[in-house]
């Protein structure tokens, strides 16, 4: 009868810590305090400029806060952390697909790698240090685009030669009628008018004398 009872017991206590494992085993993945991040990039001008759109996620069931982000290069270059709003923090997970958030970081070369790092602190005050791997730079770039050809510069059209400006002629004067010679004539005329009155009169004196003397 013990025998019956202790084995009833084990068997019961075995098979609760049995059912007690399974529920943690399953649950744990649905409960675990987890962040993730990934990024891909894009080259975007020709010198070698990428973007890198980074997605951070939360698998747990409480709100995240992110603090302390930061961009680690395997070479010195120029970053711009994020040329949209940082999140700051990642609402709690409601289960597949897993809460998530984004924004987009620039790195210029020579760099040829980056990730991301950052601190996530869950509302029940668990916390993790979390780091993404490393994103490759190595997208093609755009293509420069080709300068246009310069032309020969075009020799200057000579210019047509101007007419040469007409000099302006004299004004006509008015004519002149007449001859140069019309004062002689006009004194000769004169002296034969003077010299036929003085003749006629000499005559009229002879004439008067010789008629007297009869």
């Amino acid at each position: 009868m013990e025998n019956t009872l202790f084995r009833r017991v084990a068997i019961g206590t075995a098979a609760a810590t049995v059912a007690v494992g399974l529920s943690t085993m399953f649950a744990s993945p649905a409960s675990a305090h987890a962040s993730g991040a990934s990024g891909s990039a894009e080259c975007v001008s020709v010198g070698g400029k990428y973007e890198v759109t980074w997605k951070l996620t939360n698998d747990y069931n409480a709100i995240v806060t992110l603090s302390d982000l930061k961009l680690v290069l395997d070479q010195n270059a120029t970053t711009v952390l994020s040329t949209t709003q940082v999140p700051t923090t990642i609402a709690a997970s409601t289960g597949n697909p897993l809460t998530q958030v984004s924004f987009t970081s620039v790195v210029d070369r020579p760099a040829t790698k980056v990730k991301i790092t950052y601190k996530a602190k869950w509302a029940d005050g668990f916390g993790a240090d979390v780091a993404s791997g490393w994103v490759s730079l190595t997208g093609p770039c755009p293509s420069p685009s080709p300068s246009p050809s310069k032309s020969a510069t075009p020799s200057p059209t000579p210019s047509a030669s101007k007419p040469a400006t007409p000099s302006a002629s004299p004004s006509p004067s008015l004519p002149v009628t007449g001859s140069s010679s019309t004062l002689p004539l006009v004194g000769t005329g004169a002296a034969l008018v003077v010299g036929g009155a003085a003749l006629v009169a000499t005559l009229r004196r002879r004439r008067r004398v010789t008629f007297t003397a009869e």
